[in-house]
């Protein structure tokens, strides 16, 4: 079988994705599977321990009822336009942007300097001002910097 008779397939573009019920996802890569010819996206899972999955493109890219609400299973996300409000989102930010920085070759922590830490200090009642919103800030702060590392020559300032 040559190239030419595989079944054709529009691959899913690599970067952040979220699922409809809320976690953060890293397309890497869409695949042929060797016994079905079907493609598959690989992706990984930006929380707990960053496992890495396959699932039909199909399947993932599929638009359909979920909770009630006609939407996409995995909505693509710009990383220009995430705004950390809660610690998924700011993990996941840092995690997709270190490897975009990896595939170029780029150690952020060296280029830029290492996101900055989660709080510890949280007493956990809310409070105007509490230290996890200053964290997402910052948070955004570091995401805008390790875009501006990234971009190519010719979109800098």
């Amino acid at each position: 079988m040559t190239d030419n008779d595989l079944p054709a397939f529009v691959p899913t573009p690599p970067g952040l994705y979220r699922h409809y019920k809320g976690g953060w996802y890293e397309v890497l890569d869409t695949v042929r599977c060797s016994e079905t010819l079907q493609a598959m996206v690989v992706y990984r899972a930006l929380y707990g321990a960053f496992g890495t999955w396959v699932r039909p493109a199909a399947m993932f890219n599929e638009r359909g009822t979920f909770e009630g609400q006609d939407q996409p299973r995995f909505q693509r996300v710009s990383v220009a336009n995430v705004t950390p409000r809660d610690q998924a989102s700011a993990q996941a930010l840092i995690a997709h942007l270190r490897t975009r920085a990896r595939q170029v070759g780029v150690d952020l922590d060296s280029a830029l300097r290492a996101p900055p830490p989660e709080p510890t200090t949280c007493c956990g009642r809310g409070c105007n001002g509490c230290v996890w919103e200053g964290y997402h800030h910052a948070v955004r702060y570091w995401a805008d910097d390790a875009l501006a590392v990234l971009a190519p020559p010719s979109a800098r300032p």
